[in-house]
């Protein structure tokens, strides 16, 4: 708890720990430091400047490793981290006499239960049209489910509609839509939203190994259905591939929370090279069923 508190009040962004890579000690200094491994579950950055005077998301590697970090000891650590194959296993308790109490415990296991892999990011960075590159390399004929696409006029964003990974769509909202359930400016259709996904969700169930789910938002968690069959569908054995908002939301963050999620953030940064490690996953994910 104290990691996630300490890395949200100076970033902004709410992480997940996972495990640890490395325990170091300062001889001089008498400092013991512990380089957690943790996964990015929500947020932007919001640096606190009377904190530290920058935080960036990098895809680091050995050829711009040196270019970034300068100890020479924070360079072994993150080496560590980096080609660490497992993490360690630790636990957090409560040892105020006379009570001994287990907190939590995060271990590997954990971590190779996650066969829900949802992106999360910034409006239009490029989400959907990475679930479709996706799509694609894996094949569609293993993918079922649906994403989300916007509807335009000649200027201006009108709408959205949901399309199956076959090609059928429904529209789902839109500004002139007269709807008393509305998200922004947009009017809501839910019954048509459930008639068309749930559906198709059911259908991918049965039949197929991948399940796409573009996206886990606003306007599709105001299905209770919905809802109903994201949680059977994540908790299940199938291998998922969706979307998720940045936002916190009471019944989106209960699926961003889970054991089985991997949450992966899109920026403007990593877009380019994060379907490919994305992609290897899935791929290592489908051989181990």
């Amino acid at each position: 708890m104290a990691v996630c508190l300490e890395f949200l009040e100076e970033t902004g962004v709410v992480i997940r720990p996972s495990g640890i890579s490395g325990v170091y000690y300062n001889e001089r200094l008498h400092v013991l430091s512990v380089v957690f491994h943790a996964e990015y579950v929500s947020g932007e950055i919001t640096i606190q400047p009377e904190e530290i005077l920058e935080a960036k998301f990098l895809n680091l590697d050995d050829t711009n490793m040196d270019e970034y970090i300068k100890r020479p000891q924070v360079k072994s650590r993150t080496l560590d981290a980096m080609n660490a194959d497992r993490s360690v296993p630790y636990e957090t308790w409560d040892l105020n006499p006379p009570r001994c109490k287990l907190l939590s415990r995060m271990d590997v296991e954990r971590l190779e239960a996650k066969h829900a892999f949802l992106l999360t990011g910034a409006p239009r960075i490029g989400k959907t049209t990475m679930i479709k590159q996706l799509i694609n390399a894996i094949g569609p004929d293993l993918c079922g489910g649906f994403y989300t696409e916007e509807i335009t006029n000649s200027s201006e964003r009108i709408g959205f509609k949901c399309v199956s990974v076959r090609g059928e769509s429904v529209e789902i909202a839109h500004i002139e839509n007269p709807s008393s359930t509305r998200i922004g400016r947009y009017g809501m259709d839910v019954e048509a939203f459930e008639d068309f996904a749930v559906k198709i969700l059911e259908n991918a169930l049965s039949s197929k190994k991948i399940i796409v789910i573009d996206e886990i938002g606003l306007m599709q968690m105001l299905s209770a259905s919905f809802q109903k069959i994201v949680q059977e569908i994540i908790t299940g054995p199938r291998i998922v591939l969706g979307t998720i908002p940045l936002e916190s939301h009471p019944e989106i963050d209960i699926i961003k929370y889970r054991k089985e999620v991997r949450i992966l953030s899109v920026n403007a940064f990593n877009r380019d090279t994060i379907s490919e490690t994305l992609l290897k996953d899935i791929v290592k994910a489908l051989e181990g069923e």
